[in-house]
């Protein structure tokens, strides 16, 4: 999975949180925050925890879907 990055960032400036306490509260390695941040891929382990933690109708707003050759299911 992959996110815009620039969304991500701009969700956890919003709630004053860190990559780091981000981390901690998804429960995956910090860098797996920074790789989510830098806008690369991460794997299905931190993609499911990120969904949940964040909940479906907000992980779909973050996820780069055009980056993961995929179409938002949540999309009429």
């Amino acid at each position: 999975m992959k996110v815009k990055k620039e969304l991500l960032q701009n969700y956890l400036d919003k709630r004053g949180i860190s990559a780091a306490m981000f981390a901690r509260e998804l429960g995956v390695d910090e860098k797996e925050v920074e790789t989510l941040l830098l806008g690369e891929a991460v794997n299905e382990a931190t993609a499911r925890r990120f969904i949940y933690y964040l909940g479906a109708d907000e992980a779909t707003k973050l996820i780069d879907w055009a980056a993961i050759g995929k179409q938002n299911p949540l999309t009429e």
